[in-house]
């Protein structure tokens, strides 16, 4: 019997790491490929847009380790500061906005009192009453309860926990707190 002709595969574009300059991509799938190579073991990942970069394990690891989902935009830069003998090191960021997923990346940036913005004169603003609507007041505190919780999971946990994520647990808690206020 003869053999059938394999298909040949074209070959697709490999991301180059320029020193110094971050690359954006975004993964096509959520896990790598353990491949062999010249170099070692690499770890294999195809992107979005069908080009692929081969990365070492420890950076890979990074990405997993930040939590970056599939089509979700992030930027990978190897990192030299020029002297000869030092050691070549690996930065994975998310892109700050709002990402193919729903999810919205926010950078790590401490928090500085001037970003703490006061709410404006009409929100506190009596009503015709002389007395501002409960409801508003607990809308207002649920607010200042998401932010800070979401400022604290973004900082504290890089990104791992969604935006979404907080909201939900935030309205769980909040929701079962006024179950149990009602029951006592």
């Amino acid at each position: 019997m003869a053999a059938q002709a394999q298909p040949q595969r074209t070959p697709r574009d490999v991301v180059e790491f320029a020193l110094n300059v971050p690359v954006t991509v975004a993964l096509k799938y959520g896990q790598g490929k353990i491949v062999s190579s010249q170099y070692g073991e690499r770890v294999l990942f195809t992107l979005v847009d069908n080009r692929v970069m081969f990365l070492d394990p420890a950076t890979a690891g990074r990405i997993e380790a930040a939590g970056i989902n599939v089509r979700e935009n992030f930027t990978i830069t190897q990192k030299w500061d020029g002297v000869k003998g030092s050691p070549r090191t690996w930065e994975v960021a998310r892109l700050a906005g709002e990402q193919p997923n729903g999810t919205l990346a926010i950078p790590n940036a401490p928090p500085s009192p001037a970003a703490t913005p006061k709410p404006p004169a009409s929100a506190t603003a009596a009503t015709p009453n002389g007395a501002r609507s409960l409801l508003v007041q607990e809308a207002d505190a649920l607010v200042d309860a998401f932010a800070q919780v979401l400022e604290r999971a973004l900082t504290t946990y890089q990104g791992r926990i969604k935006p979404d994520e907080v909201r939900s647990l935030l309205l769980s808690a909040y929701i079962q707190r006024r179950q149990l206020s009602t029951c006592a």
